[in-house]
């Protein structure tokens, strides 16, 4: 077979082309409200849940009865115990994990955490159920102007996160929790 046959052949069996998913566009700073409706979108689009509160005694009452079982950085001696030479299986042993992020980000719900936040680098990835806290007048519009903000002297690692962990196969199906939690939820205060 020739290459211009074996190229014809190639144009003819070409599949049809669909458009990407539309993602939101952030493109000029908004209002903080706005902002924060944005980055909930944006948190709803890749199945992170949201909820916004006011006060931290609202806060710590609303997780303590939601979640009694989780693990609060700074709470408990928890940086003693989960620290960077803890054992796998102990850390394996947390089902729920409560950290303050640092800043979020509008366009994609992106949350930045480093190392400054957590123990052990393993920790925002082990936990079955993500709690993050995160003030609300730390959200940006994009990654743009995020990137502007962190400060990666101090710090060997960091991290973006949005969403809970997911994956699909070749057969599209989508699975929560693959690699990492099965669930963010973004506390807006």
């Amino acid at each position: 077979m020739s290459r211009d046959s074996i190229l014809k052949t190639i144009r003819q069996n070409k599949p049809e082309f669909t458009p990407l998913q539309k993602y939101l566009e952030v493109t000029d700073p908004k209002s903080g409200r706005e902002l924060l409706e944005i980055f909930e979108k944006s948190l709803n689009q890749v199945g992170a849940q949201f909820i916004e509160l006011s006060l931290n005694e609202e806060i710590d009452t609303y997780l303590s009865i939601h979640f009694p079982e989780a693990h609060q950085i700074g709470k408990n001696g928890f940086w003693d115990q989960y620290g960077a030479d803890c054992s796998k299986e102990k850390l394996d042993q947390i089902d729920t994990i409560i950290l303050e992020g640092q800043l979020g980000v509008a366009e994609n719900g992106a949350i930045w955490l480093d190392e400054s936040d957590f123990p052990n680098r393993l920790v925002p990835f082990i936990a079955q159920t993500f709690i993050v806290r995160l003030d609300s007048g730390k959200i940006l519009s994009n990654m743009m102007e995020a990137y502007c903000r962190l400060n990666l002297e101090n710090t060997g690692f960091g991290v973006f996160i949005s969403g809970p962990s997911k994956t699909a196969d070749i057969e599209q199906s989508l699975v929560y929790g693959a690699h990492g939690p099965k669930s963010l939820l973004v506390v807006i205060y």
